[in-house]
């Protein structure tokens, strides 16, 4: 018999920009946890939002007509002075203060560039033991695109570097082995590229659980795209949107290549009439010389997964078949 929990807690961290990801990372996370769990409960941490915003995020899970409950949590953002920002906000850093702040004895963190297709609700029994975090590898060390700390690492081959838009915290183990002061001293010394996923896996290095690959499905790696091609309620996993532009980011109604997949859901929400180009946070045109190359690689890769759908393409470097 398989065990159902009683509780599941689920972290988001987020400000003004990510709130259409926000929607459809939780509508589709608390649609597709086991009805049998008493009670859903979502925290979302942040500086910048307010209570229109989760009166609007409220309206968009009651409509699931599930157990849940939604509170918004204050983060100063004043103790990452100084951090490097991530296109100008400092929320990823939000959760390493979760741990120090939400008194339970484990919590799901999560991106809000995402989209579940799974049940999540069985991390909650997973055995943790003494671990604090567990978490997804996004790719061996020297593939890692995180060559800095890839290195400082070691480099082994058979050793990974993790993502940490998905993980499971343990508060006891990730309290008494002082995870977030150890990941917030290394970002001040290193100010790492990768910011606070740097420093995690660095502090967390050899002292995490490896979860299955379902529970972060990155899209921007072609070995994910037969999966990502399959209709919603049969891909079976969390799907991460990574890299520039996210979905709901300017144009990317038309050069996403999963905008689609994730439309579906924002259709469902409080957020229906989003557009990114109407006056929001999102509609920015790219500056910078980074954010246009990550345009010019997702209409490339846009073009690719549409003609791997239709059945245009069978073969497309990175994808197996």
């Amino acid at each position: 018999m398989i065990q159902i929990p009683v509780e599941m807690n689920i972290v988001f961290c987020a400000d003004q920009g990510a709130l259409p990801g926000l929607h459809v990372a939780a509508y589709s996370l608390l649609e597709r946890i086991n009805p049998m769990v008493a009670q859903t409960h979502l925290y979302i941490f942040s500086n910048a939002l307010d209570e229109s915003d989760l009166a609007l995020l409220h309206k968009t899970l009651a409509s699931l007509d599930k157990p849940f409950a939604l509170e918004l949590r204050r983060v100063d953002a004043a103790l990452f002075t100084g951090f490097p920002s991530l296109n100008g906000s400092w929320a990823t850093y939000y959760r390493l203060a979760v741990p120090q702040i939400l008194d339970v004895g484990r919590f799901l963190y999560v991106d809000a560039d995402t989209l579940c297709d799974v049940d999540v609700g069985v991390l909650q029994m997973l055995d943790m033991g003494d671990i604090p975090a567990g978490w997804v590898p996004e790719a061996p060390l020297p593939d890692a695109v995180d060559q800095a700390v890839a290195k400082q690492m070691g480099n082994a081959p058979d050793d990974f570097y993790f993502n940490a838009g998905v993980m499971l915290v343990n508060v006891e183990a990730w309290r008494k082995q002082k995870v977030t002061e150890k990941a917030m001293n290394y970002i001040a010394v290193h100010r790492p590229v990768f910011h606070d996923q740097s420093a995690l896996n660095v502090v967390l290095h050899d002292n995490a659980v490896r979860m299955d690959d379902k529970f972060n499905c990155m899209s921007n790696m072609r070995k994910n795209w037969p999966v990502l091609r399959r209709p919603l309620g049969k891909m079976d996993c969390l799907v991460h949107f990574l890299d520039y532009p996210k979905p709901w980011d300017w144009l990317g109604e038309f050069i996403h290549p999963q905008y689609r997949l994730w439309r579906s859901v924002l259709d469902k929400t409080g957020m229906n009439c989003f557009c990114s180009w109407h006056v929001n946070p999102t509609s920015k045109f790219p500056r910078t010389a980074k954010a246009r190359q990550g345009y010019k690689k997702a209409i490339k890769d846009y073009l690719l997964f549409a003609a791997y759908t239709r059945g245009w393409l069978k073969q497309i470097k990175g994808v197996p078949y």
